[in-house]
């Protein structure tokens, strides 16, 4: 009786070990996967920020944002892909179409609303001149980063068919306090 005892006691044996190796693996596995998604490096969707403004196509070429208030809030510039400029902070007030958002950078959401009170709020306008602009009605803003002065993020803002842009950006803030 205890040789087979044995006999079983030692399948048994056999079997953990197999299971347990297993189990080992698929652990292993798992966690090199894990490990190996976790990277700093922030994967934005393909589209870049584009859409329409008075009816017009309009793409974007880079944004630049000046604080403009002492509770940290932002008037961002996103500059068309038609203006003539290297470096975004040169030009604070574009004189072509562009669109613009006042809010307080942050990682996470914002919902676009006609004006930003709330801190998870973004006030987004077209510009369609010095002395004509249009403010988005619905809309989101997801911040994704933000890095040694640079805000990584997506933004989706709607007033009508005519006006409504949506896509991928980066903001270089120019000033910080």
């Amino acid at each position: 009786m205890s040789k087979n005892f044995f006999i079983v006691f030692k399948g048994v044996i056999h079997k953990s070990r197999e299971s347990f190796k297993i189990h080992l693996i698929g652990f292993l596995l798992l966690t090199f996967f894990l490990t190996g998604c976790n990277s700093d490096d922030v994967q934005l969707p393909a589209n870049r920020l584009e859409g329409f403004i008075d009816g017009k196509e309009w793409s974007y070429k880079s944004a630049n944002g000046y604080l403009i208030s002492s509770d940290f809030k932002y008037r961002v510039r996103f500059l068309s892909s038609e203006e003539t400029v290297g470096d975004p902070c040169s030009q604070p007030n574009p004189s072509l179409t562009h669109v613009k958002a006042i809010f307080k950078p942050a990682e996470g959401s914002f919902f676009v609303t006609p004006q930003a009170l709330d801190p998870n709020q973004v006030q987004v306008t077209f510009e369609i001149s010095t002395s004509q602009n249009i403010t988005a009605t619905s809309g989101f803003m997801e911040i994704y980063a933000i890095d040694n002065q640079i805000v990584i993020g997506y933004l989706q803002a709607v007033l009508d068919n005519e006006n409504k842009v949506e896509g991928s950006f980066e903001i270089r803030l120019c000033n910080l306090m």
